[in-house]
């Protein structure tokens, strides 16, 4: 009988070329599980966090005249948290429209120039200003809020206009129309909250008065965080 020789040198190559391979697998495999857990790391946005507090009303007595007028008025007070840059909100309304019984759905996002009137003469808000639906009322920052451009610092969607603890967002309530004997019932048009809502909010027919309930979102557009989502009982 024929005597068959195994070399030893051989019959250890296969474990080692298995072990490589094996090894070379859970590199890759490694390599893979890093690279996406990488890239989920890097495209998540830091999500703000913020105290806001909504109030509207449906005829605000605003100063500016002897005896005030009645304006329906929109604000958001920052009450405590991270800083907001008001070009990263976007700010949407809900109304159940009382005239067309359609939920009426109003969205802010980005800068938005609303012009004045050029019947209107009553603080300078005519059809060659601008006013911006939502501002930062803050004088010392910012200055006043009509501008001749279609732009200004302190608008809702500004570079500039970064929303602090303690900052107020307010509509456009002292540039409005002027009406004879403003009233509760028969209050001046505002452009900016109209705008905003996407309802004439001086229109009684619409729904838009005390005690009713107007639905307000404020989300932070990089992260999709909801920062304030609340019903809004009107003033």
């Amino acid at each position: 009988m024929r005597e068959v020789r195994v070399n030893s040198k051989e019959s250890a190559v296969s474990p080692v070329v298995g072990v490589l391979l094996m090894l070379v697998v859970t590199i890759i495999i490694a390599a893979v599980v890093s690279s996406f857990a990488g890239g989920l790391t890097g495209g998540t946005t830091k999500a703000p966090t913020a105290s806001l507090e909504v109030h509207v009303k449906a005829a605000e007595l605003q100063g500016g005249t002897s005896s005030g007028d009645y304006v329906p008025a929109f604000t958001i007070k920052h009450m405590g948290g991270d800083v907001l840059p008001t070009k990263n909100l976007k700010v949407t309304t809900f109304f159940k429209n009382q005239s067309t019984s359609e939920l009426t759905q109003g969205t802010l996002e980005g800068e938005v120039a609303v012009p004045g009137r050029s019947d209107w003469t009553i603080g300078g808000y005519i059809d060659t200003k601008y006013c911006a639906p939502l501002f930062l009322n803050d004088l010392n920052r910012f200055g006043y809020a009509t501008s001749s451009n279609q732009y200004a610092p302190g608008w809702f969607g500004n570079e500039s206009a970064i929303f602090r603890p303690g900052d107020i967002l307010t509509t456009s309530a002292m540039y409005s129309e002027y009406v004879t004997n403003p009233s509760v019932s028969t209050p001046q048009v505002n452009l900016g909250l109209n705008n905003l809502t996407g309802l004439n909010c001086s229109d009684l027919n619409t729904g838009f008065v005390a005690t009713k309930t107007i639905k307000v979102q404020v989300v932070d557009k990089p992260s999709g965080k909801t920062i304030f989502d609340k019903e809004v009982t009107i003033e």
